[in-house]
């Protein structure tokens, strides 16, 4: 186990791996006890934030970092960023999967699970308190819309957009669907890096940007 190119991310294997104190996997990953420190193998087929870096993503801005997070759907990427942050909203509107949140967050106590529409910022910015970094992972047809909307109300330094093409427009290509994006957001944010996710997703793409 080694230090790996992002901070608070482990190397093993040729795979990635955070640092946790609870023995107990969160969503069957792989376990690694070493010299008495637990490691959670963070797995590119079940998070598009993993299956970026294994794409060689270059801007990776969690440590220490307070995030909030869109669309925490159970908690599988929201577990692994709170190994390394400092806190975590986890905003999620399936009140099913907020019971594996809540369940979650009695574990991890920097995560606040937040039962919510990612649309209605109003109602929930009362409980987030300026995020370094927003991270968005939502299956809306208005998820640029959301993300826009989130990233200037809180004014997060960092955003991170996994883009669901086919979500959007089914009709048209996910080129397309990438460039339409990418003319929205260029009004606003600078951005820093696009990954084609489709080894691993098919018709997504990881974006960051900064403001």
């Amino acid at each position: 186990m080694r230090k790996s190119r992002y901070p608070g991310v482990y190397l093993h294997n040729g795979d990635y791996y955070t640092p946790s104190q609870d023995a107990q996997p969160v969503y069957g990953e792989k376990m690694l006890k070493i010299r008495g420190k637990i490691y959670r193998r963070w797995d590119p087929m079940r998070s598009k934030l993993s299956a970026a870096m294994h794409l060689g993503l270059e801007n990776f801005h969690f440590k220490e970092s307070k995030v909030l997070y869109l669309g925490a759907a159970t908690g599988t990427t929201v577990s692994h960023v709170s190994d390394i942050a400092t806190l975590v909203w986890a905003v999620e509107i399936s009140p099913i999967s907020m019971e594996s949140l809540v369940t979650l967050a009695e574990k991890r106590k920097n995560i606040i699970p937040i039962l919510n529409d990612a649309r209605k910022t109003e109602e929930f910015s009362i409980f987030v308190e300026s995020p370094h970094v927003i991270y968005q992972d939502i299956s809306q047809r208005d998820q640029v819309d959301i993300f826009l909307s989130n990233m200037l109300q809180f004014k997060a330094s960092i955003g991170y957009l996994m883009l669901k093409t086919r979500t959007i427009n089914i009709r048209k290509k996910p080129r397309e669907i990438l460039k339409e994006t990418m003319a929205i957001l260029q009004e606003y944010f600078s951005i820093l890096e696009i990954i084609d996710l489709k080894r691993y997703q098919k018709d997504h793409y990881g974006i960051v940007v900064s403001q």
